[in-house]
C-alpha cells in the first residue's frame, strides 16, 4: 500500500500497526511487572533497620512497628520472659528480620493481612468452645448480616439481626470482623467466652464493594460483569465528564466528536459513548446506555454535568445478569453514578481553582490566496474551460501589496480573521462535607466559564464568541429518624447560561472553508456614500435559500444566541429496618421529581455588504458598490418561530424490599423492586405529545452463596410500556449467573504465596430494549395525515390527499439482545497485579426495520416497518492494573484497558437483486458500501478502453473497479469496504507515579479497527468560491505529473463529483470509493499532570490540611498518520476542532 492516503480493504498492513500498539499497551504493564516482581510487593516486605543489645520484645515490635504500616498482637504472658534480645541488622525485609528476632525463642509468627500476631510455637490442643458476642457500627447500632471467620478454617457464621453471633473456636484463633462499608478488624480469641466488636466505617475505600441493580455486593461476591471507575481517573480539563470515558472504562466504545464549549442538547454534545458498542442498526432506535445517578434515571447532558470531586463510585453495568433487572432499558447497557455522602465528624472544605488555556489540537491547512488564484488558473485552463487565466500575474502579485491597503487587492486567511489563537477558561470547585451522629451532609457548588474562539470586530454592538457559564450545585443529607429508620435526601442541580453566535457555531470552520480569500475583504472603511456608522462588510450577497451570506466574517456578526438549560433532579428516600418481623429484612421506598428546561433566544441583524467598485492608486481615493442595498438592517430584531424549546417534569417512584440471610457456611439474600416512571411534556407539540410518558417495572434478584467460593444468581425484570398493543405491552427479562473463587481451592493452597484471587464467572441473560423508533410513538396505531398534495385538471389546481408515515403493527414486540458471558477476576503477588476479563457473544433479536421485499404492486407508499432484523455482537473487555509501594515516599500505579467489540449484521431484509457481494450478512452494522477506486486514468487510450463510468471522465479522473464485469460502473459494482466507521477497537493505558510531595501522571488513549471515509465534494476546491487544502495543492494529477494515487484526481473548478458521480455523498446510494477510504486507528496522549504538595509543616499553621498545587496538558499530541485533520473526527473534519489544554490549578482542603 502506497503512503499517499489511498487505502483498500483493510489487510496485514493495518493489523501490523494495531499489533504494534497493542504491545506497546502490553510492553508498559509488563515492564511495571517485571520491576514489581524484583522488588518487594507490600508492606510485609518493607525494609527496616533494628540495632538492639538485651532488648524486650515489646520495645523490638515497637520499633518494628514504626518503621512499617504493619500492627502487632501478641499475649503478654508469651513474651514477658524474652527481655534480653540482641539483634543488628541493616535495611532487610521485615518478615527476615522477625524470624531472627524469634529464632532463639517458643515463639512463631503468622501474618493476616497488615497484622502479624505472635504465638507459641508449640500449643496445646484446645477443645472447642462456644464464642458469643455482639457487632455494632460506629453508633451503637446493631450490624446485622456482619462476617464472623475463624481465620485460617473456613469456618465462620453471619451476625443475626441484632448483631450477635455464636461461633466455636479454640483459644489460639483469630477471629475475622468484617462487613460492606466498614474496616475489618482481627482479634484473638484466648480465654474470652465474650467478644463485642465495633465496626469502624471505611468510607473511602470502595474498592472491595461494587454497585449492582438495586443494591450494592462484595466484588469477590459478584458474579455480573461491571467494572468500577475511581472518580480519580476521570478527572480533566474538560468540563464534559463523558470526554474521559474512552480508554479509562473496560466496556466503552467511545471518542471526541468536537470541541466546541457550550453543548446544551444531545446533539450538540462532543462525544459520544456506547456500552459494548452500538448493535442495533435500526434508524432512530434508542442506542445509548441508560444513566443512573443514585439510582435516578438522567440524561446525557446531565451526565456530562456531574463533578469528579462528587463522585463515590463510577459503574458500567454490561452483561445480562448485571442489567437484566432493569428490563426494558437494559439492553444498552447501564451506567451507575454514586455520589458522596455526608459524613460523621468535623467539617472538611475542599476548594479547587483552576485557569484554562485552550487552543486546537489541529488546524485545517489552506493554501495562501497567491496560490489559490494560481492553482484556479491550472484548474480552468488545464480542463478546457478556458484558454485565458481568470487572475492575471499582475493581480496576483499586487495580493497584499504593502504599498497599497489590505482590502484593495484582498488576500484573506479566513481561519486567522475568524478565529482567535486560543481561549481562557476558568474552573471553581467547592464541597463541604461533615455531620453528627444523627445527621450527616455533602454540599458541593461548581462553575465553569467556558469561552470559544470567535473573533468580534472592535466596532460590533454585540459579543459575537461563545461564552457558557455553567453552575451545579448539589446537597446530599443523610438522617437518622431513629434505630430502624433512615431518610436520605439527594439534590443535583445544574443551570447554564450560553452565548453565541447565530450560526451553528459547529460549522464555524466550515464557513472559513467555504469563502473566496481573494473576491473581497472582510470589512472596508467608508466612503464618501457610505460613511453613515455601521461595519461594512465585504460581500456579494445573502443566499436567497440558506440566508447564509458569502463572506463568513459578516455571517458570523449578523446576530447572536441566547440560550438557557436548566436541571433539577431531587430525591427522597426513606430506609425503614423490618429486623424485628423478620432478620435481615430492610425496606426502602423513594419519589424523585426531575425538572429540565431548555430556552433558546435568537437575535439578527442584516449586514451590510459591499465590493470595491473602484480604486485610484494615484490618490487613494475608492468607491464601492453596496451588494444588498435596501436590506440592510442595523437593528437588532428576535427572530420568531423557533422551535427547540422545551419543558419537562419527570417522576420516578421505587419501592424495595431487600433481604439478607446466613446460617453455617451458607449466604442468601433476596431484592426485589417496583418502579413507575412519568414523564410530562410542558409545551408539547401534538395531542400525542401532550399525554404523559408512562413505564412501570418489577424486578427480583436472589443470590446464594457457600464457602465464600461458591456463588449463583437468578434476576428478572418485569416491564410495561404504553408503546406496545395490549398483547406485547409486558416484556419478560431473566438472567442467570454463576461465579467460582477457584483460588481457595485447597488444591491451590501451594500457590497462595503468589495467587491472591482468581474468581470465574458466567452469565447468560435477556435483556430490553423498547425504544425500537424514536417516531411514532404508539407503534399499535396508524400515523397519518392530510399533508399530501397532487396537480389534476386543466388549468391544474391542487388537490389534497391522506398520507400514511406509518402502518399500524399490532404485534410490534420489543428489541431483546441475548447475552452470554464468560469472565475471568485475579489478584496475584500480594495485590500487586490485578486484572479482570470478560468475553461475551450476544444476538439482538426484533430490531425494527422496513420491509423491503414487498412488491411495489401491492400499492404502499412506503415499506411497512416490523421486528425481523438480528444483529450478532461479540468481543471481550479486559483492564489490568500494576501497583507497588517502593518505600512510604515512592510508589506507583498502572493501569490498562482493552475493548473490543464486532456487531455483524445476523438476518436482515434487503430489496432483492442485489449481488452477493452486497449482501449486508456478516458484514459490520457501520460498515460502509464503496466502489473500489483502482487509480486515476493516465490517458484518452486508457479511458476508451476501461469499463463505462457515468460522468464528464478526462485524463487525471479515478478508474473504478467493474465488480460484476458489466462492462459499466454502476451501483452493482460496489463493495462493502474497510472496517466500520464505529471503531472495533478501543484501548487505553496510564501511569501514576507519587515521589514525596510530588505526583506524575499521563494517560493515552487509543483506537482501531475503524475507516472513515473522506467526503470528496466536501473539500473539492474552488466550487462556490472553496479555499484549496494543502493536501490537495501538494498532491494532484498534472500533465506533468501523472501519479496514479496522487491525494487529489486533477483540479477542476467543479465539484468532483461533475466528473465522477460514484464520490457523491448526498446520492441517495451514499455513493462514495476506497479513494477517500483513510485508516482511523490511532493513539492520542489525552492527560500530563504534574502536582506538588506543599509541606504540611508549612501550611498547618494556617489550619490548612492540604495544599497542592498542579500543571495540567490536556490532549497534547496525537500519533497518526493521518494530517488533514484530528483523525478522531473522522469524516465530520470540519466540526469545531477538538480542543487541546494547558492549565494551573490548586486544591486546598481544611
Amino acid at each position: 500500500m502506497k503512503k499517499n492516503g489511498l487505502s483498500y480493504p483493510i489487510g496485514w498492513d493495518r493489523w501490523k500497526k494495531t499489533l504494534l500498539i497493542m504491545r506497546i499497551t502490553f510492553g508498559l504493564l509488563l515492564v511495571g511487572v517485571i520491576q514489581t516482581f524484583a522488588l518487594s510487593s507490600s508492606a510485609q516486605q518493607a525494609k527496616v533497620s533494628l540495632n538492639e543489645k538485651n532488648a524486650s520484645l515489646v520495645s523490638i515490635f515497637t520499633s518494628l512497628q514504626k518503621q512499617s504500616n504493619l500492627s502487632f498482637m501478641y499475649k503478654d504472658a508469651d513474651i514477658e520472659k524474652y527481655q534480653s534480645v540482641s539483634i543488628d541488622v541493616e535495611d532487610e525485609e521485615i518478615l527476615e528480620v522477625l524470624g531472627k528476632v524469634l529464632d532463639k525463642t517458643n515463639l512463631k509468627y503468622e501474618v493476616y493481612d497488615d497484622v502479624i500476631i505472635i504465638k507459641p510455637k508449640e500449643v496445646q490442643q484446645d477443645e472447642m468452645k462456644d464464642v458469643k458476642g455482639q457487632v455494632v457500627d460506629e453508633k451503637g447500632n446493631p450490624v446485622a448480616g456482619a462476617n464472623v471467620i475463624v481465620q485460617g478454617t473456613g469456618r465462620g457464621v453471619v451476625t443475626d439481626s441484632d448483631g450477635h453471633y455464636t461461633v466455636k473456636a479454640k483459644s489460639d484463633d483469630v477471629l475475622r470482623f468484617s462487613f460492606i462499608g466498614y474496616k475489618s478488624q482481627i482479634v484473638l480469641v484466648e480465654a474470652k467466652a465474650k467478644i463485642d466488636v465495633k465496626l469502624v466505617p471505611e468510607v473511602e475505600d470502595i474498592d472491595e464493594v461494587a454497585v449492582v441493580a438495586f443494591g450494592a455486593q462484595k466484588k469477590e461476591s459478584m458474579v455480573s460483569a461491571i467494572t468500577s471507575v475511581k472518580s480519580g481517573d476521570l478527572k480533566s480539563s474538560d468540563s464534559d465528564l463523558t470526554s474521559s470515558f474512552a480508554g479509562k472504562i473496560s466496556g466503552v466504545i467511545g471518542w471526541n466528536t468536537g470541541g466546541a464549549p457550550g453543548a446544551l442538547t444531545d446533539d450538540e454534545m462532543n462525544t459520544k459513548f456506547y456500552i459494548r458498542g452500538i448493535t442495533s442498526y435500526a434508524t432512530g432506535a434508542n442506542i445509548d446506555p441508560l444513566i443512573l445517578l443514585d439510582g435516578i434515571e438522567i440524561s446525557k447532558l446531565d451526565l456530562a454535568r456531574i463533578d469528579p470531586d462528587d463522585i463515590e463510585s463510577f459503574n458500567v453495568m454490561k452483561d445480562a445478569s448485571a442489567t437484566a433487572m432493569y428490563g426494558a432499558r437494559g439492553a444498552n447497557g447501564v451506567i451507575y453514578v454514586k455520589t458522596k455522602k455526608g459524613k460523621e465528624g468535623n467539617i472538611r472544605t475542599t476548594f479547587n481553582y483552576e485557569k484554562i488555556l485552550s487552543r486546537p489540537t489541529d488546524e485545517i491547512d489552506v493554501v495562501d490566496p497567491k496560490e489559490y488564484m494560481r492553482l484556479f488558473n491550472q484548474a480552468i485552463m488545464g480542463r478546457g474551460i478556458s484558454d485565458q487565466p481568470v487572475y492575471s500575474n499582475e493581480r496576483i502579485e499586487a495580493t497584499n501589496d504593502p504599498r497599497y491597503p489590505s482590502w484593495v487587492n484582498p488576500g484573506n486567511d479566513w481561519y486567522d480573521i475568524l478565529f482567535k489563537d486560543y481561549s481562557i477558561n476558568n474552573h471553581y470547585g467547592l464541597n463541604v462535607r461533615g455531620g453528627s451522629a444523627k445527621v450527616q451532609y455533602y454540599v458541593s457548588m461548581n462553575h465553569n466559564d467556558n469561552n470559544g474562539l470567535i473573533k468580534t470586530d472592535p466596532l460590533n454592538q454585540f459579543d459575537c464568541n461563545i461564552s457558557n457559564k455553567q453552575t451545579n450545585f448539589r446537597v446530599n443529607l443523610n438522617a437518622d429518624l431513629n434505630k430502624s429508620a433512615k431518610l436520605n435526601m439527594n439534590s443535583f442541580s445544574t443551570y447554564d447560561n450560553y452565548h453565541g453566535t447565530v450560526a451553528d457555531v459547529r460549522t464555524a470552520y466550515a464557513l472559513a472553508f467555504n469563502a473566496s480569500p481573494v473576491d473581497y475583504a472582510p470589512v472596508y472603511p467608508a466612503d464618501e456614500e457610505y460613511s453613515w456608522p455601521h461595519i461594512r462588510f465585504g460581500g456579494r450577497g445573502i443566499d436567497s435559500q440558506t440566508g447564509i451570506i458569502d463572506n463568513p466574517y459578516a455571517e458570523i456578526h449578523k446576530g447572536y444566541r441566547d440560550r438557557v438549560r436548566y436541571s433539577t433532579i431531587n430525591q427522597f428516600e426513606y430506609i425503614q429496618s423490618l429486623a424485628s418481623f423478620v432478620k435481615g429484612l430492610e425496606l426502602r421506598a423513594s419519589v424523585a421529581l426531575t425538572k429540565t428546561g431548555y430556552f433558546d433566544n435568537v437575535y439578527t441583524t442584516t449586514p451590510a455588504l459591499y465590493t470595491l467598485r473602484k480604486y485610484d492608486y494615484a490618490t487613494g481615493e475608492f468607491w464601492l458598490s453596496a451588494s444588498n442595498p435596501g436590506q440592510e438592517d442595523n437593528k437588532l430584531s428576535k427572530k420568531t418561530g423557533l422551535s427547540g424549546s422545551y419543558a419537562e417534569t419527570i417522576m420516578d417512584y421505587q419501592l424495595r424490599v431487600l433481604h439478607t440471610a446466613a446460617w453455617g457456611e451458607h449466604q442468601t439474600s433476596f431484592t426485589g423492586a417496583f418502579t413507575a416512571r412519568q414523564k410530562d411534556d410542558s409545551a408539547p407539540d401534538d395531542l400525542m405529545g401532550s399525554l404523559p410518558y408512562r413505564n412501570i417495572g418489577l424486578a427480583g434478584r436472589a443470590t446464594y452463596g457457600y464457602k465464600d467460593r461458591y456463588f449463583i444468581e437468578g434476576s428478572l425484570g418485569v416491564n410495561g410500556s404504553e408503546r406496545f398493543a395490549a398483547g406485547n405491552r409486558i416484556g419478560y427479562f431473566p438472567a442467570v449467573g454463576g461465579a467460582w473463587i477457584f483460588s481457595r481451592e485447597n488444591f491451590l493452597r501451594s500457590a497462595s504465596n503468589w495467587l491472591d484471587f482468581a474468581k470465574l464467572r458466567a452469565s447468560y441473560g435477556i435483556t430490553g430494549n423498547d425504544g425500537v423508533i424514536n417516531d411514532p410513538r404508539f407503534l399499535y396505531l396508524e400515523d397519518i395525515d392530510g399533508g399530501g398534495n397532487i396537480l389534476v385538471g386543466e388549468p391544474s389546481y391542487g388537490q389534497s390527499y391522506i398520507v400514511v408515515n406509518s402502518y399500524a403493527k399490532e404485534n410490534t414486540k420489543w428489541e431483546t439482545n441475548e447475552q452470554l458471558n464468560f469472565g475471568l477476576d485475579v489478584k496475584l503477588f500480594k495485590g500487586v497485579v490485578e486484572m479482570n476479563v470478560d468475553a461475551y457473544h450476544a444476538v439482538r433479536h426484533n430490531i425494527y426495520d422496513y420491509r423491503y421485499t414487498i412488491p411495489a404492486s401491492v400499492g404502499l407508499i412506503q415499506p411497512p416497518l416490523d421486528n425481523f432484523g438480528k444483529v450478532k455482537s461479540q468481543g471481550f473487555d479486559f483492564s489490568g492494573k500494576v501497583q507497588h509501594a517502593f518505600s512510604s515516599d515512592l510508589w506507583m500505579i498502572l493501569n490498562g484497558t482493552i475493548t473490543y467489540n464486532k456487531a455483524t449484521f445476523k438476518e436482515v431484509e434487503e430489496p432483492g437483486g442485489k449481488p452477493d457481494w452486497q449482501k449486508r450478512v456478516g458484514h459490520d452494522i457501520s460498515q460502509s458500501f464503496a466502489y473500489i477506486a483502482e487509480g486515476l486514468f493516465q490517458d484518452w487510450d486508457e479511458i476508451d478502453n476501461a469499463p463505462v463510468q457515468d460522468g464528464i471522465v478526462e485524463p487525471g479522473d479515478i478508474r473504478y473497479k467493474d465488480v460484476d464485469k458489466n462492462g459499466k460502473i454502476d451501483i452493482n459494482d460496489a463493495v462493502m469496504a474497510g472496517y466500520p466507521e464505529t471503531p472495533r477497537l478501543i484501548y487505553g493505558f496510564n501511569a501514576f507515579f507519587h515521589y514525596k510531595s510530588f505526583e506524575f501522571s499521563m494517560a493515552f488513549q487509543g483506537a482501531g479497527n475503524r475507516t472513515f471515509f473522506i467526503n470528496p465534494a466536501q473539500i473539492s476546491p474552488f466550487v462556490n468560491n472553496r479555499a484549496v487544502l494543502t493536501a490537495i495543492a501538494d498532491s494532484h494529477w498534472t500533465e506533468e505529473n501523472h501519479a496514479d494515487h496522487s491525494f487529489w484526481p486533477k483540479l477542476s473548478t467543479e465539484s468532483i463529483v461533475y466528473h465522477n458521480p460514484q464520490e457523491d455523498y448526498a446520492n441517495t446510494e451514499r455513493r462514495k470509493s476506497t479513494y477517500f477510504m483513510r485508516e482511523g486507528q490511532f493513539l492520542r496522549c489525552k492527560q500530563i499532570e504534574v502536582s506538588y504538595y506543599l509541606s504540611k509543616n508549612w501550611i498547618k499553621k494556617y489550619k490548612i490540611d492540604n495544599f497542592k498545587l498542579y500543571a495540567r496538558a490536556t490532549n497534547p499530541f496525537l500519533i497518526s498518520d493521518f494530517k488533514l485533520w484530528d483523525i478522531e473526527l473522522g469524516s465530520s473534519g470540519f466540526n469545531y476542532p477538538i480542543q487541546r489544554s494547558f492549565s494551573l490549578g490548586c486544591n486546598i482542603s481544611f
